[in-house]
């Protein structure tokens, strides 16, 4: 067999302003490269849910339009698309919700007796996302009983998007056109998108509008989630109006 030199092995350095692929001697320089950038997920799923919801509303002026003609295949089509849009706007709230919980509780001490109480009584998860966010920002009974109720809502429709066995394959009759639809068009619609994301957004931003906080490195995090969503407070999808939550 020929001699040849080994093929220099490939590294892939992640840093601020991109990614980076570096091949033989250049790779031990590009691996010393550090990124001291921050990424914190709970804003950038928030702005995504906004931007999916901002989608969801093009898509339900889309399906009002098709619905006021004849043409069979633009009324399906657009039903999927607010479908989809509504889908993926209600995920990323959830998610964000979750991003924040996952910051939050690395600075705080969950005491055992709670974990036991959470293990013991199966506790589903806003149960103990509600928890963790009552003792990080010292919140009051009146004000936990409403941040579980929201809670409550944002994933019960974050459990139906990932696993919907439970629903009836029945078709449901459909609150704005008033016929029978696939149970999903029901229920993941721009007028539901509008509540979870409003809901969401509202909650992280009172959360993140806390001052004095006991723990310092919280506050810290804190005070740079605010400056984020207070700017998403204003967007134009949040401005529309919904009734109800369909149950």
């Amino acid at each position: 067999m020929g001699s040849g030199s080994a093929p220099q092995a490939e590294t892939v350095a992640i840093r601020a302003g991109g990614l980076v692929v570096a091949m033989g001697q250049d790779a031990e320089s590009a691996n010393s490269a550090t990124s001291h950038a921050h990424f914190d997920a709970c804003p950038v799923w928030l702005e995504l849910a906004v931007r999916h919801l901002s989608d969801a509303q093009v898509a339900r002026d889309a399906r009002i339009e098709a619905w006021r003609g004849a043409d069979e295949s633009s009324k399906s089509g657009a039903l999927e698309w607010e479908f989809e849009a509504s889908l993926q706007a209600t995920m990323a709230a959830a998610i964000a919700v979750e991003a924040l919980h996952a910051a939050v509780q690395t600075r705080i001490h969950l005491p055992q007796p709670l974990i036991d109480e959470w293990r013991d009584k199966q506790a589903p998860r806003y149960i103990r996302i509600s928890d963790v966010f009552s003792m990080a920002f010292s919140l009051e009974p009146k004000n936990v009983s409403s941040l579980r109720q929201a809670l409550a809502e944002i994933f019960r429709f974050r459990d139906l998007a990932i696993d919907p066995s439970g629903k009836m394959d029945a078709q449901i009759l459909h609150p704005e056109l008033g016929v029978g639809v696939e149970w999903r068009f029901a229920y993941f619609r721009c007028e539901n998108a509008v509540l979870i994301v409003k809901a969401t957004v509202r909650l992280i931003a009172e959360l993140a509008a806390s001052d004095y906080l006991k723990d310092a490195d919280l506050q810290k995090y804190v005070d740079a989630l605010r400056s984020r969503v207070e700017a998403l407070q204003g967007a134009n999808a949040l401005r529309a109006q919904a009734q109800k939550f369909d149950t």
